[in-house]
């Protein structure tokens, strides 16, 4: 398992790394990115349709797809042509993008509701069934809407710090936690994890935020690093635990459901849930560091 996840994993931060400089290079942000991204979130809403029918939630499949798209192409489309290109104020974008969130999360919601109406025939578990719908579209497409404003506001730099300070705490938790783990993090939720682990996976975290707030950034648009030491470290430490939290609420899923993982499709991981789990409650925090120049 650790020689598939680093095998696997540092690749995929590099080929990250190459597919983000080119995307901003492109006339419009996210003109590489989102196509690719578009394609990677069918399997991503079908595991979590998976895990919602193994506990026996059955949200209806086409309101859930065109839920989440709705909300993650709409983000895509306000977020370059509403938000401003200077990026100076930094409130009025924040304003801006939760306006434009709760907006399409409405229509999001609305689209659940009428899926439910259309296929209602009797009495017993339609409720249930549109909790989940709403959940399903909320986490997934509000969340992964976050990543896709952060780079619509911020630049490519500011998503793919996001994307490696994440999966570098994921990559040093799991590395610490299977050559050093001896005190359990969460028995009940998740017994692999250790403290060990998460205390190795935040200062990998912040090796992350370092690299590329602090070098890679700079180093590529020429110029000096803007953001202070201890920006870095707030950076690292917490977008590091949002994303220890986003794996944990995974967990907390699969464990309810009785589920190892959420597919079996990417060796050493599991499915594309599991890797993106940590970056779905990771991506609005760090839009928010963002946002309220905390980095820059």
């Amino acid at each position: 398992m650790l020689r598939w996840r680093l095998g696997l994993g540092i690749p995929l931060v590099l080929l990250l790394l190459v597919i983000f400089w080119f995307d901003d290079k492109m006339p419009i942000p996210g003109l590489l990115l989102m196509p690719i991204f578009l394609i990677t979130l069918y399997p991503l809403c079908r595991e979590v349709l998976i895990l919602l029918n193994a506990g026996n939630i059955h949200p209806r499949r086409s309101t859930f797809y065109i839920g989440t798209y709705w909300i993650v192409i709409c983000s895509w489309l306000a977020g370059y042509r509403i938000l401003p290109p200077d990026h100076e104020n930094s409130w009025d974008i924040s304003t801006t993008t939760c306006l434009l969130t709760l907006l399409v999360m409405a229509g999001g919601i609305l689209i659940a509701f009428v899926g439910e109406m259309a296929r209602f025939k009797k009495p017993g578990g339609n409720t249930i069934n549109l909790s989940g719908a709403v959940f399903a579209i909320a986490y997934v497409g509000m969340m992964s809407s976050f990543m896709v404003m952060l780079r619509c506001a911020y630049g490519i730099g500011a998503l793919f710090s996001m994307v490696v300070t994440t999966k570098f705490c994921d990559i040093g938790a799991f590395t610490v936690g299977k050559l050093f783990g001896r005190h359990k993090l969460s028995s009940v939720i998740s017994p692999q994890k250790t403290i060990e682990g998460g205390i190795g996976g935040l200062l990998a975290s912040i090796g992350g935020a370092w690299l590329t707030i602090g070098f890679l950034i700079p180093l590529a648009y020429h110029t000096e690093p803007t953001t202070p030491w201890w920006g870095i470290i707030l950076y690292g430490v917490v977008v590091g635990l949002a994303g220890a939290l986003g794996d944990l609420a995974e967990s907390l899923i699969k464990r309810d459901v009785q589920r190892k993982d959420s597919g079996e499709g990417v060796p050493g991981f599991g499915g594309i849930l599991d890797i993106f789990d940590s970056l779905l409650l990771a991506a609005p925090v760090a839009f928010g560091l963002w946002a309220f120049k905390l980095v820059q």
